[in-house]
């Protein structure tokens, strides 16, 4: 059968919405989660948060890092908080851990990197930060181009990741 050309952008909207309509699937009733124990220090874990951040020339993880830590917390929003946390956000305990690639030493053992905890620490507005957990991670991968005008190094032209995971409870 033909069609005119007044009933094809009602077929074809009536496709597309067919289309990208998700598969209904039943609600996960009777699911099964097991909690573990709060980190040290904590009574209750409100929200975990995690986020990654990168600097592709100058290979400086601090600045990798409060990238990291801007993702993990630019995106929530926890209105309640301050109900949640006795005594106000301002009691809020805040653990944060970091995973950046570790240097070598002499030896050939490795070493967690050099990385400005002050500008880090004040990515956060609220809170009491615990000490922050430095863990052999991330990532460095070969950028293939140095242009040290961005700050890059002739003998080193990586890429630099740091993850951050932020936990926010009291």
């Amino acid at each position: 059968r033909s069609t005119t050309s007044a009933e094809q952008p009602s077929m074809l909207a009536s496709r597309l919405r067919t289309a990208s309509r998700p598969a209904m699937r039943p609600p996960a009733r009777g699911l099964k989660m097991s909690i573990t124990k709060a980190p040290p220090g904590f009574r209750e874990v409100i929200l975990i948060e995690s986020g990654v951040g990168t600097d592709q020339h100058g290979q400086d993880l601090t600045k990798a890092c409060v990238r990291a830590c801007k993702d993990a917390i630019s995106f929530n929003s926890v209105p309640s908080l301050e109900r949640l946390v006795p005594g106000g956000a301002g009691n809020a305990l805040l653990r944060l851990q970091l995973a950046v690639p570790f240097d070598s030493s002499a030896d050939g053992l490795p070493t967690p990197p050099a990385i400005d905890m002050a500008e880090v620490q004040a990515c956060f507005a609220y809170g009491k930060l615990l000490p922050v957990e430095i863990l052999q991670g991330g990532a460095r991968f070969e950028s293939m181009c140095s242009v040290p005008s961005l700050g890059d190094s002739a003998e080193d032209s990586s890429w630099v990741y740091a993850i951050a995971c932020v936990t926010v409870g009291y």
